[in-house]
């Protein structure tokens, strides 16, 4: 079933536009615009787009389109939603592992980056955010209806950017700024950046950014988790 699933979705030319072009894009033009901004900070940029792109546009609307009928067959077998959330967390972290090597081999080939030890650090970490916004794609694919998210998915991929595109790390200041960034720290990708920020300094990583890190994460994963309890009696309505 997953590996069905996979090859669906690589055969789709949206994933393979928004998730795998665009952010090798972003990542020329970044690189390009911001001389002075740490690599490993672009490179995180360029593929948290695409992990993004990949949830809130992508994923969410292939649940939005199939939820009615995984939510039928719960009826009467013991698929529940919760297992296909299960089997589709696992097919993200196979396309957001494909999206972070597409953009990795990229930036080596055309940008000499740098392959260290810190980019396993780097996966890990992104791997984790590419769990948060699958399960928060997962939530709009079946609260909300495929038309509906064609309209917002392009507002919901600014408005989570905003949240992990670390403002200091490349340069932007003024009072929006530092509001925005605020508003930041009540999400994980605020201290991912952080965390990244140290490794690519060469600085040691501050065991308070990884304790937060884990918990904005937990604290944020819980309220979405009930959510997608909640969708089986929605739809049973």
């Amino acid at each position: 079933m997953k590996m069905i699933q996979l090859k669906q979705v690589l055969r789709n030319k949206r994933f393979l536009l928004f998730t795998i072009f665009v952010p090798v894009i972003w990542y020329v033009f970044i690189s390009n615009v911001q001389k002075g901004v740490l690599p490993n900070i672009v490179f995180g940029i360029a593929v948290f787009i695409g992990i993004i792109g990949n949830s809130l546009a992508t994923f969410s609307k292939r649940i939005a389109t199939n939820i009615e009928f995984y939510s039928f067959e719960s009826k009467f077998t013991r698929y529940a939603v919760k297992d296909y959330l299960l089997d589709q967390m696992l097919v993200q972290l196979a396309l957001n592992t494909l999206i972070f090597m597409a953009v990795l081999v990229f930036a080596v080939s055309f940008f000499s980056l740098h392959v260290t030890s810190s980019l396993i650090v780097q996966f890990l970490l992104l791997t984790v955010m590419g769990i948060y916004f699958s399960i928060i794609g997962f939530v709009l694919g079946v609260r909300v209806d495929a038309k509906t998210l064609d309209t917002i998915s392009f507002p919901a991929i600014i408005l989570a950017a905003m949240t992990i595109i670390p403002f200091a790390s490349i340069g932007a200041d003024g009072g929006f700024v530092d509001i925005v960034s605020k508003i930041q720290m009540i999400f994980p990708g605020y201290y991912y950046s952080d965390i990244v920020t140290s490794l690519s300094s060469g600085n040691a990583i501050d065991s308070k950014d990884v304790l937060l890190f884990i918990t904005v994460f937990i604290l944020n994963i819980i309220p979405l988790y009930f959510l997608v309890t909640r969708v089986r009696t929605i739809k049973d309505r």
